[in-house]
């Protein structure tokens, strides 16, 4: 909730008896346990009797304190939060624990008069929520603003008891098991769940969590503090999941499709990235594959992989000339298993996908090429490894003998002869004709005596013709002229045109007392206070009329619109692709991500643009894949030029 910086008003102190009841209330609402005097001295309960049993004791006001420190102060804050960037007022409740700075310790917002405690006050209380856990990975996207899914609580069952819809809970990462570092409010009953393998939806909506701007806040500006290695007091709350953690690779895992920014991850389809480069060459044959009678061992998986590698390669050498057989190295994962390694796997289905093999994800399948002296691969791009080599000589390849293919997936033919995949064919952008076109709306300095009027728009066309009519219409400003292609300067010209900015050019000009038709077209041109441009976005041979406009096209003020394709590296070392900008050429992003997925042969999703408006979305493509992003915008009408790359990931020139 807290990406954006709050703007927290002047801080003032807590009265006493303010503070009191504010750590009575979090006592009551969190059912903090306060230690009776039969609990502290059973030896006083005896001699003084039962009825001291139940007298207030000083364990409540050190809980008191532990939850509220004595020099305890409040400010109201606002922030914008969410999809929509909603405005988000509350209350923050800034104290010092003994020996550390002031710290945010309570948040308090919207109409809800819970208190939501920070990881400071859990590294200092521990036990008052429930703890959860996650691993690490997860950790990372639950930092950039995601929810909690369902399948990524590990530990359980059983779950915690107090895991309930609307309970305020704690979570941690496998590395740290006893220090939370993400609070949020439970969805749904956790609970009573399950096992979470498969399911779906979202478990816990976050609050606020270590590295966030309230986290990051301190009246010293010294930012954060970080995590404790370990907190002693919280781990009898992690002793019945540590079984479970000892037997979880997280490794395995290391490329699920988590959800980014809020968006919604896309499921990963069992026949992805069937399309790209024709790799079935004259030696393969496409004929119905006998489908396996029962589901492959991991074995058989890795070997159909290694066995779909080589097949490429061979297919490469048959069809093309040494020394690289036609291949541009470096050779990108994503095209490594769109164009050979699912083309030629020799049974296409949900039992042959890399998550099935023993390597689980691309990077691991190419370091093992690479031990195998098949193939010489390098890190880079992030953690991204490429394959620089390929050793065409190697025995597996002038051994290898080729195998029948299934029949490729069922495809619909074009008018012109070419086919195109039926996963394509219900996005309607596909094969669009997209002009940008830019018109212009004259001031009143213009009208009526050069343009006439100054509520149509008009074409730069249009303005010059207007402009040699005049010219035509004023014989004098032809006459005696250094050459034809100048005119002399008119009081219109003069004072209209080039007054209207006083640059060293208009200067010169003004004193020559003539200017080029070229150069005075390009000046009312350029000048937004002669004429303010507009854009126009024209779809499938559309045309604009000035004369008679189509009331469906409305130009529209700024700079013409443009798709932003976003480098950047997210937790550490990874490379994500975010693109936006889409709506605006009739682009589905929730269309585009599922074909991104394939063709990049990776997770996407699709979510909120944050600080966009709502309702605009942006995809988000795990690794650098600009190269296919611009081809894929390409094919729906998006020219390089209206396609714009950021790369965040290289190093700033100083």
């Amino acid at each position: 909730m807290f990406k954006k910086k709050p703007q927290i008003k002047n801080l003032s102190p807590l009265r006493s008896s303010d503070r009191r009841k504010l750590a009575d209330q979090i006592i009551a609402d969190y059912k903090v346990h306060v230690p009776t005097l039969q609990e502290i001295d059973p030896a006083a309960v005896a001699a003084e009797g039962q009825a001291s049993i139940s007298n207030p004791t000083p364990a409540l006001s050190s809980v008191r304190t532990s939850l509220v420190p004595e020099t305890c102060l409040s400010a109201r804050f606002t922030t914008h939060a969410g999809p929509s960037s909603t405005l988000v007022s509350g209350t923050v409740y800034v104290g010092a624990h003994p020996g550390q700075e002031e710290r945010i310790l309570w948040i308090q917002y919207g109409k809800d008069a819970r208190l939501y405690p920070t990881v400071y006050t859990l590294w200092h209380n521990p036990g008052i929520v429930p703890l959860l856990h996650t691993p690490d990975f997860v950790v990372e996207k639950l930092r950039s603003g995601a929810d909690l899914m369902t399948p990524g609580l590990v530990g359980g069952p059983p779950w915690p008891e107090n895991a309930k819809e609307g309970s305020v809970i704690a979570v941690a990462g496998l590395e740290k098991l006893s220090v939370p570092i993400w609070v949020g409010i439970c969805k749904i009953d956790v609970s009573s769940l399950g096992r979470v393998q498969g399911s779906k939806g979202a478990a816990v909506e976050g609050v606020h969590w270590e590295g966030d701007e309230i986290w990051n806040w301190s009246q010293t500006g010294s930012g954060g503090r970080a995590p404790p290695e370990r907190i002693e007091d919280w781990e009898p709350a992690v002793e019945s999941v540590k079984e479970g953690v000892r037997e979880l690779n997280v490794d395995d895992n290391d490329e699920d499709d988590a959800h980014e920014e809020g968006g919604v991850a896309l499921e990963p389809s069992d026949d992805a990235v069937q399309h790209g480069a024709e790799a079935n060459g004259s030696n393969g044959v496409h004929e119905d594959a006998a489908e396996p009678e029962h589901e492959p061992s991991t074995a058989e998986v890795d070997e159909a992989f290694v066995k779909a590698f080589i097949y490429a390669i061979y297919n490469a050498k048959q069809d093309s000339d040494p020394p690289h057989y036609g291949m541009d190295f470096p050779l990108q994962p994503s095209f490594v298993v769109a164009n050979m390694i699912q083309p030629h796997l020799r049974f296409q289905n949900q039992h042959y996908t890399i998550k099935k093999t023993s390597w689980k994800n691309t990077k691991k399948f190419i370091k093992h090429l690479d031990k195998t002296a098949l193939v010489k691969s390098k890190d880079r791009n992030g953690g991204e490894t490429v394959i620089l080599d390929i050793d065409f000589d190697d025995e597996q390849i002038r051994t290898f003998t080729p195998y029948k293919l299934p029949k490729p997936k069922t495809t619909s033919t074009s008018t012109n002869g070419s086919a195109q995949a039926t996963h394509g064919s219900g996005d309607p952008s596909l094969g669009q004709k997209l002009t940008l076109q830019t018109v212009y709306r004259a001031s009143s300095k213009l009208v009526p005596d050069l343009i006439p009027s100054k509520t149509t728009f008009y074409t730069s066309s249009q303005i010059s013709a207007f402009l040699k009519k005049y010219i035509e219409n004023n014989p004098s400003l032809t006459t005696g002229t250094s050459s034809p292609r100048f005119v002399k300067l008119d009081s219109f010209i003069a004072n209209n045109i080039l007054s209207s900015n006083s640059s060293a050019s208009d200067t010169r000009t003004l004193a020559i007392g003539e200017i080029a038709r070229d150069a005075l077209l390009k000046r009312i041109l350029e000048d937004s206070h002669l004429c303010l441009p507009h854009w126009l976005l024209l779809r499938n041979g559309q045309t604009y009329d000035a004369d008679n406009p189509d009331p469906s096209l409305k130009p529209k003020s700024g700079p013409p619109p443009h798709v932003n394709i976003v480098l950047e590296k997210r937790t550490g070392t990874k490379v994500v692709t975010r693109i936006s900008g889409l709506e605006l050429f009739g682009i589905n992003p929730h269309l585009l991500g599922p074909e991104l997925q394939k063709k990049c042969a990776g997770s996407a999703s699709v979510g909120q643009l944050v600080g966009g408006k709502p309702g605009m979305m942006e995809v988000l493509v795990q690794g650098d894949h600009s190269d296919v992003v611009e081809k894929e915008v390409g094919r729906r009408g998006v020219d390089k030029r209206w396609a714009i790359v950021d790369d965040k990931t290289k190093k700033k020139k100083k």
